[in-house]
């Protein structure tokens, strides 16, 4: 029986591994098998992989959504780019608050990945209407993201507020919850970094500048 506060999946590994040394060393000296008669990591597991698939299924379903609607691959291709850099970086922010990839995370994590695009969605449409305005790449990535960055934030701010305070709920619920009010802040968190760096570099990178027109803003 696992501790209260181990790993259920991690637990029976360790058991497997060493019923494979007893096995060698104690059960073929006496002609004996072993059958594992119930394993509760298994149901765990198929959880998790069931999870993260619907994670994953819900991100190509945002980037097909977006692509409807922006009508651009470029910017598609941008969104598509930051969603997964949001999600490594909400996976570093996880490691670093020992936070397993559990049942619960993994919910938060999926919960969180539909609002990972709409900080990046925000900035991207005001650098492209300063874009369609006539202001250069540089220019368009800089001012555009300015002009967001505060309403950004706030709105990204507001949620957090929302779930962060469950971290310091007592009891079971707070037991229960923690991992993914944490998961949700931490990918807020990092949609907003992502919306605010990744997306105007990714778009001054993707469209460059015609010559005469970087020669006019220069001299301007």
């Amino acid at each position: 029986y696992r501790a209260a506060d181990a790993n259920t999946v991690s637990v029976a590994k360790a058991v497997r591994e060493r019923l494979k040394k007893i096995e060698k060393t104690f059960f073929k000296v006496r002609d004996m098998k072993y059958v594992v008669i119930t394993n509760q990591a298994k149901f765990i597991k198929n959880t998790i992989d069931e999870v993260i698939h619907t994670a994953v299924l819900g991100g190509i379903l945002a980037i097909l959504i977006l692509l409807y609607f922006l009508k651009n691959i470029r910017s598609t291709i941008i969104i598509g780019v930051a969603i997964p850099v949001s999600v490594i970086v909400t996976f570093f922010l996880m490691f670093s608050f020992d936070i397993s990839l559990n049942i619960i995370s993994l919910g938060g994590l999926a919960l969180g990945i539909g609002m990972l695009v709409d900080n990046s969605i925000v900035v991207l449409e005001a650098i492209q209407r300063y874009r369609e305005n006539g202001t250069g790449v540089f220019q368009s990535a800089l001012q555009g993201t300015s002009e967001v960055a505060g309403a950004v934030t706030a709105s990204t701010f507001t949620t957090v507020a929302v779930f962060f305070p469950i971290v310091f709920v007592e009891g079971i619920a707070g037991q229960l919850f923690r991992d993914m009010a944490l998961t949700v802040t931490f990918s807020l968190l990092a949609s907003l970094i992502v919306s605010l760096t990744v997306v105007p570099m990714l778009f001054s990178s993707m469209r460059r500048q015609k010559a005469k027109e970087r020669m006019n803003n220069v001299f301007k």
